[in-house]
């Protein structure tokens, strides 16, 4: 195992994509250091006499290698895009979050090593004598109920991790259940509600530093990572641009002030945020003024919503070929 645990390690880490090519070229240095490393214990417990591991030391390598196979399966592979789907996540009939495998490749990394590091104490306190003597019965059953229970609590934690995720909820503090169960008719009618209300939102600031002559620049009907959350979820990203003619300024701290006294809020990141969670920015230079609006999230694929929306219908207009008033914006 000492020596398995980390070949089978470069190709399952990630489950493919960048970070598996650079394990492959590491591999002629990585592989020994860590299968020495694994053997240690090994190498000293037969420089010290034992001809078998002792029960204690046996129980700690099986949690140790269960610990490390865990940590392997849960990263998601790296890509120039969309991230590849963690081993974990392929192993769950139900998705599981990035969120809940982050946490578990921190909590098994964690055990390992301390598993390693308590081997190795024990391995080097053990003085000699018989196996019979210096484990017990009650210890070799602890080994017995490790090596048997922690290949069961491997499929508990992937069962678990459906089960976290199916409980996230989204910015309007729905389960993914609860928004699967409704048509696709009423998801997108909820949708395009919630895209007139960020709208809305973004068109009181743009009225606070121009009438008119505003192009559009995004009006993203976007996809949020299914990666991270497990599940399809999705927002918009608003942002529209105006030129400046010669000489003509805008009093961004005005505006930021007059939102602040609205009841906007300013984040540590220097972002102005509303009640409902979406968030702004906007700066200006002597040639233009922006303004960018990001909403929260909320469950649903944006694909399939937009189709029910009928975007291609909307897209007959060239909706960044002309410009809009303050108060005025494009179909989603």
């Amino acid at each position: 195992m000492n020596w398995l645990l980390p070949i089978v390690g470069i190709f399952a880490v990630g489950n493919g994509g960048w970070f598996l090519l650079m394990l492959l070229v590491m591999s002629p240095i990585l592989v020994p250091i860590l299968g020495l490393l694994g053997s240690l214990p090994r190498f000293l417990l037969r420089r010290a006499g034992w001809s078998t591991a002792p029960a204690p030391v046996t129980a700690l390598l099986f949690v140790q290698w269960w610990a490390w196979i865990i940590a392997m399966i849960t990263p998601l592979g790296a890509t120039d895009s969309i991230p590849i789907p963690a081993i974990m996540q392929e192993l769950s009939p139900r998705p599981i979050a990035g969120q809940f495998l982050t946490s578990v490749l921190a909590a098994a990394a964690g055990t390992a090593v301390v598993c390693w590091v308590v081997v190795l104490i024990l391995v080097i306190v053990l003085r000699r004598r018989s196996d019979r003597a210096s484990t017990g019965r009650g210890w070799a059953l602890v080994a017995w109920t490790t090596a048997i229970l922690l290949p069961l609590l491997f499929f508990a934690l992937i069962w678990l991790g459906g089960e976290v995720t199916a409980q996230q909820r989204d910015a309007a503090g729905a389960t993914p259940a609860e928004v699967q169960t409704e048509p696709l008719s009423v998801q997108a009618a909820r949708a395009l509600e919630r895209y007139k209300s960020v709208q809305s939102q973004l068109s009181q600031v743009r009225g606070m530093l121009a009438d008119d002559g505003w192009r559009l620049f995004s009006r993203g009907f976007e996809s949020r990572g299914s990666w991270a959350s497990g599940i399809d979820e999705y927002g918009f990203d608003l942002r529209f641009d105006r030129e400046l003619v010669t000489g003509e300024t805008v009093d961004l701290d005005a505006a930021r002030a007059e939102l602040l006294a609205l009841g906007w809020t300013e984040d540590e990141r220097g972002q102005l945020v509303d009640s409902y969670g979406n968030t702004l920015l906007f700066w200006a230079d002597e040639q233009s003024v922006s303004v960018w609006l990001t909403s929260p999230s909320w469950w649903g694929d944006a694909y399939d919503l937009s189709d029910e929306l009928d975007r291609d219908a909307a897209d007959s207009e060239d909706v960044f070929a002309r410009t809009y008033a303050y108060d005025e914006w494009p179909a989603p």
